[in-house]
C-alpha cells in the first residue's frame, strides 16, 4: 500500500527542479528513484539531502516534514514502518500531536512505541478507556480489570 507521496527537491539548488515519489519504494523500482533523483544531486544513501515540497499521506500529520530535509531511505523506512500501524493511524496521529514530533527520526522512533499509547476520542467511556489500557500494557487478569479505577488510569 502507497502510504506516502512525496516531492522531492536539492535545497541547494531548487532552479534543478523536483520529482514526486511513492512511498514505500518497491524493491524492484530502487534503482528507477535514484537515477531520477541524480540530475537533481540528492537521494545519497547517507546525507540528509531530500528537501520536501510536499508530502501526501492518509497520515496529515506528516504534512509536519514539509520543508524539511530527510534521506531517501528513511522517508522509505517510515513508509514501510507506517505499512505495519496502519490499524493504528488514530493512536500514531495523537501521540505525534501531544508529543510535537517533526523531525522524521522521532516519526519512526514513535512508530515502534505507539502502540502502548491510548487515545481518547470519547471521554464518555474514561472508565473503560483506562481499564483497556490497564490490560493493553500491563497484562491484567480479568480480575485486576475490575478492580481497577479505569477513569483515574485514564486520567493519568
Amino acid at each position: 500500500m502507497d502510504q506516502i507521496k512525496a516531492t522531492l527537491y536539492s535545497k541547494t539548488d531548487p532552479a534543478l527542479g523536483s520529482v514526486t515519489i511513492q512511498f514505500p519504494i518497491h524493491r524492484k523500482e530502487y534503482d528507477r528513484v535514484l537515477e531520477q533523483l541524480k540530475p537533481l544531486g540528492i537521494g545519497s544513501p547517507l546525507d540528509q539531502d531530500c528537501q520536501i515540497e510536499t508530502l501526501d499521506s492518509h497520515y496529515p500529520i506528516l504534512k509536519r516534514l514539509e520543508e524539511t530535509l530527510v534521506n531517501l531511505d528513511e522517508l522509505d523506512y517510515l513508509a514501510k514502518r507506517l505499512d505495519n500501524i496502519d490499524e493504528k493511524a488514530t493512536t500514531f496521529q495523537g501521540a505525534a500531536a501531544a508529543e510535537g514530533i517533526t523531525s522524521i527520526q522521532d516519526f519512526i522512533n514513535l512508530t515502534f512505541c505507539c502502540q502502548d499509547t491510548t487515545v481518547i476520542t470519547d471521554f464518555s467511556e474514561l472508565e473503560e478507556v483506562g481499564r483497556e489500557h490497564c490490560i493493553k500494557n500491563d497484562g491484567l487478569t480479568v480480575d485486576e480489570y475490575y478492580s481497577i479505577d479505569g477513569r483515574a488510569e485514564a486520567l493519568k
